[in-house]
Parts: structure tokens; C-alpha cells; sequence
């Protein structure tokens, strides 16, 4: 069974752009868990991802992943489509990143995509932006919650070298940070097999563009960086972690102890007492003198 054909934007309804050529495909895709039957699947993610970029229906209101740009031609060299591809890309600015490869020309940008080449070679290459753009997705959001992440951490620094009764109080707060940051180091090594995948070999025009693509984006030297980050963050609220056992223990040993101290101390007032009690009523006792029977 064929999927579905993608949504067609209507040429001139793209950010009030001049009409694009002939044959310009628009579509909205988002990334889902089951595969839907009524949509256009634009690649399938594997296993653990288990994700699926699918082609939004026309009209929809739901927000977008990727704005995918498809242009079939056989002849990319066209300055002014580059030109104005780069700023549709870009969100009017010339910021997005261009790639030409082997009769193909390829443009990436923030939530938008666009890729020039001979149809037969548009479905690949689609299939990889998409897959992409799931990847950057994941990263940029590892990245953005452990920025916002670091004023707490600076925050519980001081728990981790010494723990106190008001640290005991943030615990479940502290707690709280631990499991999120938890889920983000498996969320970024849910993803690591597939960002730093060796070349394949023999080598396709979409893998070799999958791969230029991963080093413009430096997608390698990012992942190492959330790696050192996170390993830090882990470090420090196993410290935490740490501390707050150890005084845990450390106070249910000074209440056993005080409990001790109490039992002893009162067992050994009951002793005195006894004893002030015995020689109390031995003092006070008078003395009987034996009495001799008249007659001897």
C-alpha cells in the first residue's frame, strides 16, 4: 500500500512569497508514536525512538515540528530560488544553513526545511531532514532544560558539602530535580546510536547528506558537551543524594542514643529511690530488747 500523497500548499500562500515552481510541495510534519492511516509518513524512526514523521493535513491547527520545502528539478543552480529559499527558511532572515551535494540543494533552518533536487531522489532526502529535525529537536531540548537547570544546581551546591536541618527541608524539591534530570540523560542516550551512526558504507546521497548535515550542525561536539554537563549534574546530586542519607542515619542514631540515655537515667533514679526508700525505713524502725520470762 503507497502512502498517501502529501499536502500541496498553493503556490503564493507561503509567508507572502512570490509563487514557487511548478510542482512545490509544502508540508507540515509532526513526529507521532502510531503509525496513522490516513496520512502521509514521511520516514519511520526506529526502535527505542519509535517515532513517526507524518504529513499534516491542510487547514489543521496543530503546530508543526517541520515545515518541510520540496521543489523537484533538474536544474538546482537558480540563484534567486536559493535566494529566496534561504529567507523562507531563515523566517526572513539569511541565517539558515545551505548545502549543495551532487545535483541536490538543501537549505536547514530553526522548525524549517527546504531541499531542491530531481524527484525521484525527493522522498530520501525528505526522509532525512525529517529524521533530522527529530534529532535537533531532542538536543535542543536537552539543552534548553539544563541551561534553566543551572541556576539550580548553583542552588543546591551548598547541600551537597554539608546537609542540615533546612536542606532536609528542600530534600523533596532537590528530589524532584534528580528524576528530571534523570530523564534527560536518557533522553539523550535514547538518541546516541543514531546521531553518532558511523558513514554507511557503501555510501547513498542520502546518507552522505546526513552526515554533512550532522557536521554542520555539530551535532557530535554537542552531544559531548550535554555528556561532561550532565555528568556533572549527576555528580553533585549524588553528593546531595549522599549527605542526605548520611544525616538520615546520622539523626536516627541520636535519637536512638537519647532514647538510651533516657532508659538509663531513669532506670537508675528508680535505683536511688529503692535504695533511699530502704534505708529510709531502716532508720526509722525502733530496736526490740528480748524480754526474760518471770520466775528465772
Amino acid at each position: 500500500m503507497t502512502d498517501p500523497q502529501p499536502p500541496v500548499t498553493p503556490a503564493g500562500n507561503t509567508d507572502r512569497a512570490p509563487p514557487w515552481p511548478a510542482g512545490t510541495v509544502v508540508q507540515q510534519l509532526v513526529f507521532v508514536a502510531e503509525r496513522p492511516v490516513d496520512l502521509r509518513v514521511v520516514c519511520e524512526l526506529p526502535a527505542p525512538l519509535n517515532r513517526r514523521a507524518v504529513a499534516l493535513p491542510l487547514g489543521t491547527r496543530q503546530a508543526a515540528e517541520l515545515e518541510l520545502l520540496s521543489i523537484p528539478t533538474d536544474s538546482p543552480e537558480d540563484a534567486e530560488l536559493a535566494a529566496r529559499l534561504r529567507l523562507w527558511v531563515g523566517g526572513g532572515a539569511t541565517t539558515a544553513q545551505m548545502m549543495t551535494f551532487q545535483g541536490t540543494l538543501l537549505f536547514w533552518g530553526t522548525g524549517r526545511a527546504a531541499v531542491v533536487a530531481p524527484a525521484e531522489r525527493l522522498a530520501p532526502l525528505e526522509a532525512v531532514l525529517a529524521e533530522l529535525a527529530y534529532y535537533e529537536g531532542e538536543l535542543h531540548d536537552v539543552e534548553r532544560q539544563l541551561g534553566e537547570a543551572w541556576p539550580d544546581l548553583e542552588a543546591d551546591g551548598g547541600p551537597a558539602f554539608e546537609f542540615d536541618e533546612q536542606s532536609a527541608k528542600q530534600q523533596g524539591r532537590m528530589g524532584k530535580r534528580f528524576r528530571q534530570l534523570l530523564g534527560l540523560r536518557a533522553r539523550l542516550t535514547r538518541i546516541l546510536p543514531f546521531v553518532l551512526t558511523p558513514h554507511v558504507y557503501p555510501p547513498t546521497l542520502a546518507s552522505q547528506v546526513s552526515e554533512r548535515l550532522r557536521e554542520r550542525l555539530r551535532v557530535r561536539h554537542r552531544v559531548e558537551v550535554l555528556q561532561v554537563q550532565l555528568e556533572v549534574f549527576e555528580r553533585i546530586y549524588d553528593t546531595c543524594a549522599q549527605r542526605a542519607s548520611d544525616y538520615r542515619a546520622n539523626r536516627k542514631n541520636h535519637l536512638l542514643e537519647m532514647v538510651i540515655i533516657v532508659l538509663l537515667a531513669a532506670q537508675t533514679l528508680l535505683v536511688l529511690f529503692e535504695v533511699l526508700t530502704h534505708a529510709k525505713a531502716t532508720t526509722t524502725t525502733p530496736a526490740t530488747t528480748p524480754t526474760t520470762p518471770a520466775g528465772k
